[in-house]
């Protein structure tokens, strides 16, 4: 009786340890998502030229995993005399886990400065933000019309050209040790709404 009361203590403990674990890493990931899109901005210093422009904020709603991409002024350089800048372009998203098709995972990938190139086209690596996600869904609010929009573009004429979101609303769906679904929600302020000249 005493040995299986105390198998039955160990496993509760592993138990809460790693759902404490898996909470942790939840939270630090929206902790970076919130930190650098707080960060984003836009810029009117545009060659209209290019195919791309440098600076955006592009968010699209995808059925599980809704996607977004932005310029922002948090870029850090690893190396010194890096040829990289303080701004760059960095995207979330969804992919399939390499090892198990069963999960999703958050992905994020980040340029090493602002070029008028996609993001994908460039050489960059994609890293996992939080794996086994259930749903990554942002909201933006429009602080002229004063709703809350599910997208947000500023690279189309008919959307948001000249704006960033006032405030951005992330929720994080993830699958704890028991398999259950459990949301994470945070918001952020989004420091300059308005384009740089």
């Amino acid at each position: 009786t005493v040995a299986a009361s105390f198998r039955q203590t160990i496993r509760t403990k592993n138990t809460v340890e790693a759902q404490a674990g898996r909470y942790r890493t939840v939270r630090i990931a929206l902790d970076r998502i919130a930190r650098e899109i707080g960060q984003s901005y836009l810029s009117q210093h545009e060659d209209t030229t290019q195919p791309e422009r440098r600076t955006q904020f592009s968010a699209k709603k995808r059925a599980d995993i809704d996607e977004v991409k932005f310029s922002f002024f948090g870029h850090q350089r690893l190396y010194q005399d890096a040829n990289e800048a303080d701004t760059s372009m960095v995207a979330y998203f969804g992919g399939r886990d390499p090892y198990d098709s069963r999960k999703t995972n958050l992905l994020r990938r980040e340029g090493r400065r602002l070029q008028p190139v996609k993001l994908e086209d460039q050489n960059n690596e994609v890293a996992i933000v939080c794996d086994d996600v259930v749903r990554f869904k942002l909201d933006y609010y429009d602080s002229r019309e004063k709703i809350w929009r599910e997208e947000w573009n500023t690279t189309a004429a008919d959307r948001q050209p000249d704006l960033l979101p006032s405030k951005i609303r992330i929720t994080l769906t993830v699958r704890d040790e028991r398999g259950e679904e459990v949301p994470f929600q945070t918001q952020v302020r989004v420091a300059m709404q308005e384009p740089l000249f």
